[in-house]
């Protein structure tokens, strides 16, 4: 008996792309639109700002 050479599937393969992927649009607006990397991605900086304001006050006070 020969055996047969498994060969790969050309659709299946080009479906399991990221490119075919389904996806969720996230609202921009309203109900589930908050998105939290987005909301603490300047957080650090600020802080840093902020401290360098009240320390210049001081200083010249």
């Amino acid at each position: 008996m020969a055996t047969s050479k498994k060969r790969p599937n050309k659709a299946k393969s080009i479906i399991a792309q990221p490119l075919f992927r389904s996806r969720q649009e996230q609202p921009k607006k309203g109900k589930g639109s908050y998105r939290r990397e987005a909301s603490q991605q300047n957080w650090g900086a600020s802080v840093f700002s902020g401290l360098c304001f009240f320390a210049g006050g001081f200083l010249a006070a």
